[in-house]
């Protein structure tokens, strides 16, 4: 009896299994990932920090996608002419950048290329005295005169095993303070398909 039970569990399990895995997987993307910045008007200082994205689908192959990201200090080489020194300094400086727009994807289930177009801002975080420079501070002083409008124009890759994969996009952070600053950023991570 226990044989006819468990071979009729297991005819079951593969007649039922196969529609489990086969699911659609067409709601949207969630996602973390590292974030390299390149800050053009700070003498080209590479920031690096992390992030994280979500993105809900409203059309086949449009998505509305947001993401925010928090840049960490970074050491920047700082150089004199009149002592011919150069000295490595720990910049007191960190970004915090978040976006929202539209996303446009082409390919299939499990390779697609796209071109994403989203606005935001960047706050640019600085410590001063005894004032510490966190993601913290940086929330609680968003919207201060440090904080600026910004646009994102990528492009980029999504490659899926199933509902798991990993996505990389390399695009212009434009920000505006007394006129536009073009920057690169390039992101790379995994994210999962739900």
């Amino acid at each position: 009896m226990n044989r006819v039970v468990v071979g009729l569990a297991a005819f079951a399990f593969a007649m039922v299994a196969p529609s489990v895995f086969a699911q659609e997987h067409d709601h949207g993307e969630i996602g973390v990932y590292g974030n390299y910045f390149r800050l053009n008007d700070l003498g080209n200082t590479n920031f690096m920090g992390v992030g994280g994205r979500v993105g809900f689908n409203v059309a086949p192959r449009v998505q509305l996608e947001g993401q925010m990201t928090y840049d960490f200090a970074q050491n920047f080489t700082s150089s004199s002419t009149s002592d011919f020194s150069t000295t490595i300094v720990r910049s007191n400086l960190t970004l915090l950048h978040g976006l929202f727009g539209p996303k446009v994807d082409l390919g299939t289930d499990h390779a697609r290329f796209f071109a994403t177009f989203q606005g935001g801002f960047l706050r640019f975080g600085v410590a001063n005295g005894s004032t510490s420079n966190s993601f913290t501070s940086s929330i609680s002083g968003f919207g201060d005169s440090s904080t600026n409008g910004a646009l994102y124009p990528g492009i980029g890759g999504e490659f899926y095993v199933g509902p798991v994969g990993v996505r990389v996009d390399v695009g212009d952070f434009i920000y505006w303070n007394a006129g536009g600053h073009n920057n690169l950023v390039v992101k790379f991570g995994p994210q999962i398909k739900f």
